[in-house]
Order: structure tokens, then sequence, then C-alpha cells
């Protein structure tokens, strides 16, 4: 058995500096390499509790695999709801007319947009097309590696894409999404809009994390997602679980306790 646990720890780490050098440090590998050690470890403890008499062992060990149960029934749960969510948002077109949508903020390009928030704004543009009326609400604070907030680089793209100035609402304090909603919200209610469905624009893999924190702090909302490309959403994807359940809680706390 010493034999076949210094094989698995063998396997492990080099699975792991394997799939570092191959994907590089992004949020996909290292989730990748929790879970594998997640497993050797579980792995590991149900062999220690078939041979211990210990009984603070046995219970250390049942008490990890339960959790390991639940991370990995959760982890499908909340992947599964991303992926069916994002297959049955509706097109541009097939959205009614709102008056007021919120793109939602992302990294920038020194003083320009970039790839994935041109892609969100690109598609608030194709609705604006179809209801020039709306009011266009760009969410996005200034982060300390940006030379401009996102909403100042935002409003910039929306002039130049035909957008009329007027119709665009900065909100330049938010640096995650949970404040892209809170601050979104107060700019509804200045308008005095609070209470009126809003669409929420961003990509398919953050569309759901969006649309559920918007519905826990009582803005109700309709979600338009922009595409991105193959490996990235992958990525994004799997940053989601943490995120969401994250999000999740502290929007649910924020909505009873503020």
């Amino acid at each position: 058995m010493m034999k076949k646990n210094i094989y698995g720890l063998i396997i492990s780490i080099l699975s792991s500096i394997g799939i570092l050098s191959i994907n590089g440090v992004n949020f996909s590998a290292l989730f990748i390499i929790i879970t594998i050690w997640i497993v050797y470890i579980y792995i590991i403890l149900r062999k220690v509790e078939k041979i211990t008499t210990s009984k603070i062992v046995k219970i250390i060990s049942k008490t990890y695999k339960s959790l390991v149960v639940i991370l990995f029934i959760s982890l499908i749960l909340i992947e599964g709801m991303i992926v069916i969510n994002m297959n049955q948002l509706k097109e541009v077109k097939d959205i009614e007319k709102l008056n007021n949508v919120i793109v939602l903020g992302a990294g920038l390009d020194g003083y320009n947009v970039g790839k994935t928030l041109k892609s969100r704004l690109d598609k608030a543009i194709e609705y604006y097309k179809l209801n020039e009326d709306a009011n266009i609400i760009v969410s996005g604070g200034q982060e300390e590696d940006e030379l401009i907030s996102e909403a100042e680089a935002m409003y910039r793209y929306l002039i130049e894409n035909g957008v009329e100035k007027e119709k665009i609402i900065k909100e330049d304090k938010a640096t995650t999404t949970l404040e892209n909603i809170i601050y979104s919200k107060e700019v509804l209610k200045n308008l005095n809009h609070e209470g009126e469905k809003v669409l929420i624009v961003t990509n398919e893999f953050h569309i759901t994390r969006a649309m559920i924190i918007a519905n826990l702090l009582g803005v109700k909302n309709e979600g338009l997602s922009s595409e991105t490309p193959l490996k990235i959403r992958v990525n994004y994807l799997i940053r989601e679980y943490p995120t969401m359940v994250i999000d999740i809680v502290r929007a649910g706390y924020y909505s009873v306790f503020q």
C-alpha cells in the first residue's frame, strides 16, 4: 500500500507540473491541480480509514469525504445551471423594448476597452440600434492597473460607434459584479426607473451570476450575452463556480442587512 501511495503522490506531482507547463498559471490550471490533490487526499483517507482504529481519524476522514461529495455535486449543479441558462437566453431581436441597459465592465487595454469588454459593448450597440430610446448604463470602476475607469472607456467606445452621449450614463465606482448591480440600481433610482425591468449585458459565462445577483437585490432583469472564444470561455466557466458561490452569499447578506 505504501508503494501505491508513493506512486499516487508522484503522479499527482507530475500531473500538476505538466498542467502548469502547458497552460501556465491561470484559474483553470490551478482549479484542475487543486482537484487532483483533493482526489488524491480522498483516496489516501479512504485507505487510512480501513486500517486505523482511531475514532478521530475516522471522523476526519468521513467529514472530508462528505465535503468532497458536496463540493462536486454543487460544482455540477452550478456549472450545469450556467450552461443551461446560456442556451436559453434570447437574441437581440427577440428582447422587448426596455428603458435601461446595464453593461458590466471588464478589463481594459490601456485607454481602450479589451476584447471581452468590446464584445459586451458591441452587443449593447446591437440592441441600441433597435431601441434608441434606451439609456445605457456603463458600469465599471478603475482598477489599480488601469489608466482610466472602465466606465469612461466604455463611454468613449459607445460614442465612437454611434450612440448618443445623452443616452449614456457612467457608473464608475464598481469593482465587482455585486457592486455593478448595487451602484447601477442607485442610477436607476436617480432616473426614477427603480422597479422597472432592465437589460443586463455581459459575456455568456458571466450572465447567470449577474442575473442571480440582480434578482437577489430586487432588480428585475433580462439577460443579453456576447460570445467568448472557446478556450477563454472554458477558463472563465470554471472560475464562475467559486465566484458564483461567494457572490450569492454576499448578495444575500447585502439584501438582508443593507
